[in-house]
């Protein structure tokens, strides 16, 4: 039901943000980016639930837990670089945009190379 919720704020804010920016354009920003703020606290309190559920898991999972652990920290880095890009094309910053779109790709890539270098670790062996 919350998602019908996160939904209709963004589809309010943004027929707001449209309506304000005939207006004056800086505050259809404005509202733009409080709406994101917004269905971004709704996010982190999802997120708060999924990683609680997993601490829950680690007893099962044991030293591989810090495997899953890094594949949220990737999650959590692409929303964030997905929200912050988006407010940067909303305000007229592709470039920003785009410059951020990259960071978040390489910091993925470097959370993904504990996982790589353990993976080529495990086909050395097998392979003798």
């Amino acid at each position: 039901m919350d998602i019908i919720k996160i939904g209709l704020i963004g589809l309010v804010g943004v027929l707001v943000a449209a309506s304000m920016k005939s207006y004056k354009n800086e505050y259809g920003v404005y509202i733009g980016f409080a709406v994101c703020l917004l269905i971004l606290t709704y996010s982190v309190n999802y997120f708060t639930r999924i990683m609680t559920g997993m601490e829950s898991m680690q007893t099962y999972l044991g030293d591989n837990f810090k495997y899953l652990s890094l594949l949220f920290k990737a999650v959590g880095a692409a929303y964030i670089c997905e929200f912050c890009s988006g407010i940067c094309k909303d305000a007229g910053y592709a470039g920003i945009a785009g410059q951020v779109e990259t960071m978040g790709k390489m910091y993925i890539l470097l959370l993904g190379m504990p996982i790589l270098s353990a993976l080529m670790k495990s086909i050395q062996e097998i392979a003798g």
